[in-house]
């Protein structure tokens, strides 16, 4: 799936629930990707209290949050699925209701309010061999 298409699916599903959002500039998706991997860097690989699968969508569910980000991940990610194949697609800013984006398979991306108190990554192997993932900064260990 091209960066275009994969573009369009997520504005799809955000114009459907009827989430205004814009897309972020490239600097802006790459500095808001840098802040993410500086707070969840090492997340995923220990395995803390970590929800995912059918349980990660459950907790994403009972998140509030008007404002929010979907973040594209540029490259792989330890102890997860995520891969980058081809292009990176754009990030978005989003306002609105916390919509499930489930149905966006095969793109790679974080889901964060700004300021990272929790994160939803989808991953293209979701609900088969890893993903989503879902965790709260409170989580991690010290």
């Amino acid at each position: 799936m091209c960066g275009g298409s994969r573009d369009s699916m997520l504005q799809t599903l955000l114009g459907a629930a009827g989430v205004t959002w814009r897309p972020l500039a490239e600097s802006e998706r790459v500095e808001a990707e840098q802040q993410w991997r500086a707070v969840y860097g090492e997340a995923f690989a220990g395995r803390p209290r970590l929800r995912h699968g059918t349980r990660a969508e459950f907790e994403f569910a009972r998140q509030l949050a008007d404002r929010w980000l979907i973040v594209p991940l540029s490259s792989g990610f330890p102890g997860t699925s995520v891969a980058r194949y081809g292009s990176v697609p754009t990030g978005y800013e989003c306002e609105g209701a916390l919509v499930p984006l489930g149905a966006a398979h095969n793109v790679e991306f974080s889901v964060s309010p700004a300021d990272l108190s929790w994160t939803m990554l989808h991953t293209h192997e979701d609900h088969a061999l890893g993903g989503p993932y879902f965790i709260r900064r409170e989580w991690l260990p010290d």
